[in-house]
């Protein structure tokens, strides 16, 4: 006998996920918005839409309790449930269009107070019914949510609390900053992580459970606040007949800005929650995405209701939407700095030097003025202080190179403006140089190469004319010499043969420097053509005795020394990485060889 075949894959996922409660609230919601648009608003047909809602919610209610307590079908159980959350939502926006045209305060508020009981009592009958165990810190911000979800209507509504059209838009506006504060009543729960829903009477694992529904309730933070915008904003219908609008009206006050304190806010007690379960890669990961919300405080519209707000209103009085989310993700970086967190100093100090670019007018990136010094120095020194607590050469170049463009940004306003360009050049230069000898890392090492390049390269613009046309032949050889004693200096002091190659080619660029004073006055003599190949005549017989010098070994050891490049120091293998602090690693230290 042969076995039967399976079923096909799609009657399996609809049998396995049973999608069709979905797809019934979808269709309930929608005969109910469609039954608003043929009935007149007012209080007994809002009270007829509700009950109807009010009435599907108590069967759906009824029905997850019923297959839980009798079949014990715990997914279906969890759909149901989380489409009450929706259908809650769904309750409070059915009264908006009573509220726009109340005219006294008995008509809608009885609606939303019977709406807000209704909801807690369904949920709290839901929990019992199924026997599921949730603790006060879970059932105290969601009867709060709740409260604040069905309040809100009531609250904007301008017949019942008359208001300028300027306190309204901000009423509408602070809806997701007290979500935002009502997310951060989580923090309790979060802390305690699995052990607040231990033994919950489901087979729903934390933070599934019961974080799933608040990942609902945030869902329907946004489109209540969308919502009401839409409602109760400059071009919602409180401003003309409904009757007579063609279609839905977009331009609105409402900007993706406005749930940046929520989000932040979501991410903190993501933060918080990785770190009390002792994963701070995934705290680590929560605070690197964090700066995103930046994206969220562009501009994503050109309406005339969009812009009035936003630059008339929002910028006008609490800064730009960038400016006071940099501040806010600088308080979050600053906490993750206190919880010693990796990489969080790094971010601390890069928003820092963000405020040097972004005002409290910067409304986006084409609106950025001309940089600050002041956070620029407040960022570098800070990074400097870090650098040198952690002996990070890299750091100290990071944090010297933010410093210099402080400076840069100063200067023009002293009696050195004219020097602007010499004077950073060289700050950065002897940064580079000194960093690469008195730290022992790679990026020293790195520093080190670069500075015994740049030295030799800064002689030869200085005598070829590229950095200095018009300072005297004599000023110019007395600079080469000193960067030639400098490599050699250097080459002495950290036994680099990188500097001791830079000293060689410093000496070619002085001596070609000194040639070039008798060069003129014998050109005179006996022509530039018979100088030109005089000298090089005399440079490539120099060579070529040097190169047979060293194969015959007539050259003292002290011109070739036995050096390693940084004071004989083995260096870490390759394969070396980063620590998890974002940190380089210490490198092991030999003793200098010495020997000749």
């Amino acid at each position: 006998m042969s076995e039967p075949s399976p079923r096909p894959s799609l009657v399996r996922w609809l049998y396995t996920h049973n999608p069709f409660y979905a797809i019934s609230a979808a269709l309930m919601l929608y005969a109910v918005r469609a039954g608003y648009g043929e009935l007149q608003i007012g209080s007994i047909n809002c009270w007829v839409m509700m009950g109807v809602l009010a009435g599907y919610t108590l069967l759906l209610a009824g029905v997850a309790v019923c297959i839980v307590r009798l079949g014990r079908v715990w997914e279906d159980a969890r759909s149901i449930l989380l489409l009450l959350l929706l259908l809650f939502l769904a309750v409070s926006i059915s009264a908006d269009d009573l509220f726009v045209k109340a005219t006294t305060p008995g008509e809608g508020t009885a609606l939303l107070v019977s709406g807000f009981l209704f909801s807690v009592a369904v949920s709290a009958g839901v929990i019992w019914g199924s026997r599921i165990r949730v603790g006060w810190e879970y059932a105290v911000p969601f009867v709060l949510y709740l409260a604040l979800f069905f309040a809100m209507p009531w609250w904007c509504s301008p017949e019942l609390h008359p208001r300028a059209t300027r306190m309204l838009n901000w009423t509408v506006f602070l809806f997701p900053q007290v979500a935002a504060l009502l997310n951060l009543t989580l923090l309790s729960a979060v802390r305690r992580g699995a052990k607040g829903v231990a033994n919950n009477g489901t087979p729903w694992p934390w933070p599934w459970f019961p974080w799933t529904a608040f990942g609902v309730i945030a869902v329907a933070v946004v489109i209540r606040s969308f919502a009401l915008a839409m409602t109760f904003g400059q071009t919602g219908p409180i401003w003309g007949d409904i009757k007579a609008r063609s279609g839905i009206v977009f331009d609105t006050i409402w900007g993706p800005y406005f749930l940046i304190p929520f989000g932040l806010s979501i991410l903190v007690s993501l933060f918080e929650g990785a770190l009390a379960a002792g994963n701070h890669a995934v705290a680590r990961k929560t605070m690197l995405f964090s700066p995103s919300l930046l994206l969220l405080a562009l501009p994503w519209s050109s309406g005339w209701a969009f812009e009035s707000f936003l630059i008339g209103k929002v910028t006008a009085t609490i800064g730009s939407p960038l400016w006071w989310t940099t501040l806010l993700l600088l308080v979050f970086f600053g906490w993750a700095l206190l919880r010693k967190v990796a990489g969080a100093s790094v971010g601390f100090v890069s928003l820092i030097a963000l405020l040097a670019f972004v005002g409290a007018d910067t409304i986006s990136l084409r609106t950025i003025g001309a940089p600050h010094s002041a956070p620029l120095f407040v960022a570098g020194t800070l990074l400097a202080i870090a650098a040198a607590i952690r002996k990070s050469s890299a750091g100290c170049f990071a944090a010297s190179a933010i410093l210099i463009s402080a400076l840069w940004l100063v200067l023009p306003a002293t009696p050195l403006a004219a020097f602007r360009m010499t004077t950073c050049y060289h700050l950065l230069l002897s940064c580079c140089v000194v960093f690469g000898l008195i730290f022992r890392d790679r990026f020293s090492t790195l520093l080190r190469l670069i500075g015994a390049a740049w030295l030799p390269l800064t002689s030869l613009s200085m005598m070829s004319g590229y950095l200095a046309g018009d300072v005297p032949i004599a000023w110019k050889l007395l600079y080469v010499f000193g960067a030639t004693a400098i490599c050699f200096a250097c080459a002495a002091l950290g036994r680099s043969k990188w500097y001791l190659y830079a000293s060689t080619g410093s000496t070619a660029v002085l001596g070609y420097g000194l040639m070039m004073l008798g060069f003129r006055g014998a050109a005179s003599l006996v022509g530039r053509e018979a100088m030109t190949a005089l000298s090089w005549s005399v440079a490539t017989l120099l060579i070529g005795v040097l190169i047979s010098a060293h194969k015959a070994q007539w050259l003292p050891k002290w011109f070739s020394p036995n050096w390693s490049n940084g004071h004989g120091r083995k260096l870490a293998p390759a394969g070396d990485s980063l620590d998890g602090a974002g940190n380089l690693p210490t490198l092991s230290v030999a003793e200098a060889d010495d020997s000749e």
